[in-house]
């Protein structure tokens, strides 16, 4: 049976960190930057931060870069969860919106490929 404590933790964190972030925006060439997910490890040791990028003018990696840059920072606003040990936190691109994009033009495209083949075949 597993534990509900690293799933409110998480929400707690993303909670906790979703302006902050946003915030880095901002001050980093404009644009959006949400907090998508968070995932924490069973022993509430780590914690796993995935970040949208959009319209910024650093684009994602280097948002990300920063991001890890200043995650002590992101750390200590965790303080007031009260646990023993404040979980050490990562950034991670979250690329989730790229690949529906993806998959998205891939099937406009087999869906073209289809309706002109359907049109030739029609007219013979």
């Amino acid at each position: 049976m597993s534990s509900f404590r690293p799933e409110r933790i998480a929400r707690e964190i993303q909670r906790m960190l979703s302006q902050p972030i946003s915030d880095v925006a901002a001050l980093h060439g404009g644009g959006m930057i949400t907090l998508t997910d968070v995932k924490v490890s069973p022993d509430l040791t780590v914690a796993k931060l995935y970040v949208s990028v959009f319209g910024n003018s650093l684009g994602g990696e280097r948002i990300i870069t920063l991001l890890n840059e200043q995650a002590q920072h992101f750390r200590s606003l965790l303080a007031p969860l009260r646990l023993k040990v404040i979980p050490t936190v990562r950034f991670y691109l979250d690329s989730t919106l790229d690949s529906m994009e993806r998959i998205e033009q891939l099937l406009k495209q087999r869906e073209a490929g289809h309706s002109s083949e359907g049109s030739s075949s029609s007219s013979e």
